[in-house]
């Protein structure tokens, strides 16, 4: 059964992601990594130490990930396939144990993406270091095993925890119902609202590594935290992401609502969790760095607005798949970059002089935000 699911999981992939060209991934995840610890070791005050502590880290990461992602298609695809496309679900049909299919299920993530992340992203950090964290690639193997335990475990568990039978429409009474079930389709899913603290906690520690440890980056310390929150608005995608992964468009054919309607409630869901969200990271990293705090939440507001107006523009309401499209993919980062840019150069020469220009551009983000949404509002009725 373990072989079947193994050909099962490289079917899937290859699928969907151009055969032979699947084949190719973990020479590519070589190939950047030796590319990234290459500048680390070269420009960064990272030592070599840290970077075996990092691959450990990225490794238990990588092993949480793929626990979480290896039992969400009982998610997406209860809504959008149902269950009767994958092995892990014969046991409805078979007489087979539940509990044999997870755990042969389990030994089959463990393998397949050993081979797939690990062992490649491992061999990348060791060559520019001369093989002196050899000792930390059986760390790494151990971290993961044990983070793909711990994850899998709690995706499982996920659905059947009482306390999110607590969590109902009635909950989200100021949301439309489309924008509800979003919402509740995250918080339901393998994992919970935990996927999105830990999608932007992962992109959050990329950005202070780099800001710490990088000199060129270093410049991003001028005003640190009017930085990171315009940096918010590019990693809040991850949310929409998230948002637009449970479901399709086909899934509203027998209600009564257009395309526009549809639109607008996901984007509703969006900024319902994306804002505060938002404001939290920011209020903590005020701990750390106490100035500029009333000004960051306008610039993270704006970025995030923004951001949100570009995505449904470019990426529509299927961010997961057209991302992966080379010329999709560019028009995002210029659009995006078009607000990101200039804010992101005034948060790092900002001083008093330049209050009205942060401002106003800040002001143009929430402005477009605002007239979107509005302009939505018009068109569903």
């Amino acid at each position: 059964m373990i072989l079947k699911m193994i050909k099962e999981e490289w079917r899937k992939n290859s699928k969907l992601y151009n055969g032979r060209s699947f084949a190719a991934f973990p020479l590519v995840v070589l190939f950047f990594s030796m590319a990234w610890n290459y500048l680390v070791v070269e420009f960064s005050s990272v030592s070599n130490m840290m970077i075996g502590h990092s691959l450990v880290a990225i490794a238990g990461l990588i092993g949480v990930a793929v626990g979480f992602a290896g039992f969400s298609s009982r998610d997406a695809f209860d809504n959008v396939l149902g269950k009767s496309n994958y092995l892990v679900f014969s046991s409805k049909t078979l007489p087979v144990s539940k509990k044999k299919l997870y755990l042969d299920f389990f030994i089959k993530d463990t393998f397949f993406y050993l081979f797939l992340f690990v062992i490649p992203l491992s061999i990348g950090f060791m060559i520019p270091t001369n093989f002196v964290i050899l000792p930390r690639l059986f760390d790494a193997v151990t971290v993961f095993f044990f983070a793909l335990l711990i994850s899998s475990t709690l995706a499982l568990s996920s659905v059947s925890i009482p306390s999110l039978n607590l969590i109902k429409y009635s909950n989200f009474r100021r949301l439309d119902p489309v924008s509800s079930k979003s919402v509740l389709d995250v918080i339901r899913s393998s994992g919970g609202f935990f996927k999105i603290i830990f999608s932007l906690g992962v992109l959050t520690f990329f950005y202070w590594f780099m800001v710490l440890n990088f000199p060129l980056a270093a410049i991003f310390l001028q005003n640190p935290l009017l930085s990171f929150s315009v940096i918010i608005g590019l990693m809040n995608l991850s949310i929409y992401n998230w948002l637009n992964r449970f479901d399709s468009l086909e899934t509203y054919n027998y209600l009564p609502l257009d395309i526009f309607s549809i639109a607008y409630s996901k984007e509703t869901a969006y900024l319902f969790i994306s804002l505060p969200v938002t404001y939290l990271l920011i209020t903590a990293s005020y701990l750390v760095y106490p100035s500029h705090y009333f000004l960051s939440l306008i610039s993270g507001t704006a970025t995030t607005m923004y951001g949100m107006v570009v995505a449904v523009r470019v990426l529509g309401l299927s961010p997961n798949e057209r991302l992966y499209h080379a010329d999709i993919f560019l028009k995002y980062l210029l659009g995006i970059g078009s607000l990101i840019v200039p804010l992101m150069y005034l948060s790092v020469v900002y001083d008093s002089s330049y209050l009205t220009h942060y401002l106003v551009v800040s002001g143009f983000g929430v402005l477009s935000g605002s007239y979107f949404m509005l302009k939505k509002i018009s068109g569903k009725k």
